[in-house]
Order: structure tokens, then sequence, then C-alpha cells
């Protein structure tokens, strides 16, 4: 291992930093700029590199990882591995659906991660599979989770050390203490046809945000996937997950979430506005987040999280695990389009 010292090409953000919602108030941020991480005690902080990339794209996260450039003393998580792998309850062989919580409990333990860890999760693009991996660690009941905003990229960009080649023997721990997701943290299959079939004014209805690209939503540009047609859950809404995000740009090469105001307006506009909103906030209100495989999903359950937080407006998020690709593989899924509906068979 080489641990290489980093001149800063940019000037350092101003970090903006979130507790998590009212379940805990005495939680860590959900999200914390570099010069946050810096400040945190590195005997009970781990930074976690959870990079992912769409199945058309060639790079690999795990090789990028052991060769480096890593932040210091981080650990690597594969949301592919640590993930429900068992047939019998993952008979579509669907990708990195939430893992059981002994699973998840095992492969912190392996990583050096105790219950009490502030566990700072980060990607390679800056925010892209990073929220994905705090969901996880929030399904069971981890609440020391943040996510690192501007990922690796902006942890270079402001300077800071990083590591490079071999990764260093952390040694294991035992996690005790993971819980079961909490019941409509995770959204099932036959509960989103259910809701799909509402109308939106019965007020039992819950609003579905897609994720993926409009165009891909509309039917009209692939999917990433094989043999996946493109479309929509009926009554879903298009919201990409770029609304979130200030997009990267050459002289500054990481993607990042947008401040809390603006999140809060994607928010509203993909419900249907604020009387939708309102409507949300004086009822059972639930949002439901969806994307192609319930990994951008997830950027959009953090928005949610960190604007219930600053704002205090109770509105729960979950999220579709299988998503686009778990609901659209079936032949009995009805897909809109703007060209039109498949029925259900």
């Amino acid at each position: 291992m080489v641990l290489l010292p980093r001149q800063s090409r940019l000037p350092a953000c101003k970090g903006r930093a979130f507790s998590t919602s009212s379940y805990n108030q005495n939680s860590v941020p959900l999200l914390i700029s570099p010069k946050q991480l810096k400040e945190l005690p590195k005997n009970s902080t781990i930074p976690l590199d959870v990079s992912w990339h769409m199945p058309n794209n060639p790079r690999s996260a795990l090789a990028d990882y052991l060769a480096g450039p890593r932040i210091p003393n981080a650990r690597r998580w594969d949301l592919d591995e640590v993930a429900e792998l068992d047939p019998r309850k993952n008979p579509l062989s669907l990708t990195h659906m939430l893992p059981s919580k002994e699973l998840f409990a095992e492969a912190c333990g392996k990583r050096g991660i105790s219950r009490d860890t502030h566990v700072v999760i980060y990607d390679t693009l800056g925010i892209f599979s990073s929220p994905r991996g705090l969901f996880t660690f929030k399904a069971f009941g981890h609440e020391n989770v943040s996510v690192l905003d501007g990922g690796l990229p902006r942890w270079i960009a402001e300077g800071n050390d990083v590591e490079l080649g071999d990764v260093p023997n952390h040694g294991e721990v035992e996690y005790t203490g993971a819980t079961e997701p909490e019941p409509g943290f995770v959204r099932a299959y036959d509960e989103v046809v259910k809701n799909a079939q509402k109308p939106s004014s019965d007020p039992s209805s819950k609003p579905l945000l897609d994720h993926r690209p409009t165009p891909r939503w509309e039917g009209s540009a692939p999917e990433p996937r094989p043999g996946l047609p493109s479309g929509h859950i009926p009554n879903s809404r298009s919201t990409p997950f770029s609304s979130y995000l200030v997009p990267m740009s050459d002289k500054r090469p990481y993607t990042s979430y947008r401040p809390v105001e603006e999140l809060r307006s994607v928010l509203v506009d993909g419900v249907g506005g604020t009387e939708s909103w309102e409507k949300l906030k004086s009822g059972d209100g639930e949002i439901i987040f969806s994307c192609g495989s319930g990994m951008t999903a997830g950027i959009g359950w953090l928005a949610m999280e960190m604007v219930k937080h600053e704002s205090g407006e109770q509105i729960r998020g979950s999220l579709y695990d299988e998503s686009w690709t778990g609901y659209a593989v079936r032949p009995e899924s009805a897909i809109a389009t703007n060209k039109g509906s498949r029925a259900s068979n």
C-alpha cells in the first residue's frame, strides 16, 4: 500500500450536513463533505466504497478499488454480492436485492464494521450508488451512516490523501444488533401492482417516482439490460435521478446533491405539484421510489430523508427494490408507454 498526499486542484466546497430523519435525533449526519470526514475520529470511522456501474459499462469497481486511488482505510462493499442471491427468495435472479439481516451482519463483521462504527459511504462518480448503500445500512437499523457528498472525485479534488496498491488487512469483528427492515420500508411487486391499479384520486394511492431517464420511461429509448422492454408502471411519474444532482463538469469532476430546498422542489414537482404534496403531508403519505434496478432510486429516497429532516414534513419514503427490471421482466405486468400500453396477461 502506498499513501499519497494530493495537491488540491479545487477550492473546498462548503459542506452540508443533515442528520437522519426523525427516527433517531442522536444519529450522525446523512450527508457530509470531505472536510467533515477528515475531522471524524479515525478509530470509530470507516470509509466504505460501494461503487457500482451500469451493466453496459465495462468499468470494474473492484479493480478501481484494489488499484486505487481510494480513501485511506476504506473497505470495499459490493452491492451485487452483499445481496439476496438465494433463488428461492430471488427467483428472477435480480441484482443487488436487499440481503438478509444475517448476511448484512456477516458482511459488516468481515469489514471490521461494528454496530457503533460511523460508516461513511462513497462512490467513484460523486453521487450514484452511495445512497443505495446508505439505504441498505438504514434498512437494518445501522444509524451511524453517512454519504460522502461528491464521493472519491471530490475527496481527491480537495487535496486529500489517497491510498494506492495493496489493500491492508483490516481485521474482522462481530456485528450484532441488526434488525429487520420496518414494515413499508421496502415495497414488493404485488404492492406496486395493486397501487398502480388505483386512480391518483384514490386517497390510498401512493405516488411512484421512476428515476430512469425520461426516454426510457416513455418507451422511446431502449433499456441497458438486453431483452427488457422500456416503458413504465401505470400511474408512475418520471423523475430522473439527475434532477436531484449538480452535474459534473471539467472544473468540478463529480456529481453532488443540490441544496435541500431544491431537492424539495424536485419532489414536489415529482408527485404532481403543491396540492398533491400537501395531501401527502396531511395524511399517511408515502412516496415510492423506483428506477431501473433499485440503485439510483436510493438517490431520491435519500433526498426525501434530507427534506424531512430540514422541513419536519413527515412523508414516508419507500423503495421498490426490484424496480423496473423486476416489474418488466414479468409477462403479466401492464406496461405503459407514450404510444399506448401493454395490458397484463
